[in-house]
């Protein structure tokens, strides 16, 4: 039962990312940041929409310029979303290691966001 819920969803987000893809190809307007467009800063994941999109092209210069720290720890990313579906498939909890992992991973995703937009990166 998990592994048909987990594989519905993945398909149903993979889809979506699929069609979205195909809307900024063809139209060329995304998802403004809601936080740029209230205080003119970038937020920490600005530039994902145009990093995953430079991506489908392989066109990794355009992808690290449009979020450098997504683009480089993006390995790790897709590590832990396939560590969260094997411990969902295996009915386990999260180990304590990685919640600490994950939390150093979000305070330096925050710090890149001050960092990005007071060194003009």
């Amino acid at each position: 039962m998990r592994v048909k819920k987990l594989l519905r969803n993945a398909g149903l987000l993979a889809a979506a990312g699929v069609l979205y893809l195909i809307w900024m190809r063809t139209v060329g307007i995304g998802i403004p940041c809601p936080f740029r467009l209230m205080t003119g800063w970038k937020c920490p994941g600005c530039g994902v929409t145009h990093m995953l999109t430079a991506f489908s092209r392989l066109d990794l210069g355009a992808a690290r310029e449009a979020n450098a720290f997504l683009f480089y720890t993006s390995p790790v990313i897709l590590f832990e979303i396939l560590l969260a579906a094997y411990l969902y498939l295996k009915n386990k909890k999260m180990p304590r290691w990685n919640e600490a992992f994950l939390a150093v991973f979000c305070i330096l995703l925050l710090a890149f966001g001050v960092y990005r937009n007071f060194a003009g990166c």
